[in-house]
């Protein structure tokens, strides 16, 4: 059973993953999911090349190598828009198929984000206000965008780190 804040959340998240995997399509998008893609997109930029090919590496199904990454990123410091941005924009580079990679759908991926973050985080969701927080957020942030995607770049750049670790976990396990 889902309640509103998964439902939102997964819709949100379905919307920005599509586009990542549809990005010339010019279909209207909800507030968040555009405050999303905004943000991934800002954020991304700067390291692209190297998150590219760190998850040109990444073998594991997605949606296993998502949840690895997601159980580590509020080990070190709590979670955070940042993070949870991090984390989301990780999702949109395994809904593109590269090399020998099988590429995540958008619908399972949302599902492995939306649990983690309206379920597993629902408190901290609800606490920051949720989606229209989110959009609040990042429209404050916006005038300090040169910080705040040195930020979240980084925290991209540790996302792919983790999920590479995690990989490596996986297949040791195995």
């Amino acid at each position: 059973m889902t309640d509103r804040m998964e439902e939102e959340t997964r819709a949100v998240l379905e919307e920005f993953l599509r586009r990542c995997i549809s990005p010339h399509d010019e279909s209207p998008l909800s507030p968040a999911a555009q405050t999303l893609l905004r943000v991934v997109s800002e954020s991304m930029e700067p390291n692209r090349s190297p998150i590219e090919s760190r998850c040109d590496q990444i073998t594991a199904e997605p949606a296993t190598i998502l949840r690895t990454v997601a159980a580590q990123m509020p080990l070190d410091g709590g979670l955070n828009w940042g993070r949870a941005v991090a984390l989301i924009g990780f999702a949109g580079f395994l809904t593109q198929q590269r090399g020998e990679r099988k590429a995540g759908t958008p619908e399972e991926l949302a599902e492995v984000l939306s649990h983690f973050l309206a379920v597993e985080h629902k408190d901290w969701l609800i606490t920051i206000g949720g989606w229209d927080g989110f959009c609040k957020y990042f429209a404050k942030k916006r005038t300090q965008r040169a910080q705040e995607n040195s930020t979240i770049s980084n925290a991209l750049m540790a996302a792919a780190g983790f999920g590479l670790a995690g990989l490596a976990f996986i297949l040791a396990v195995r």
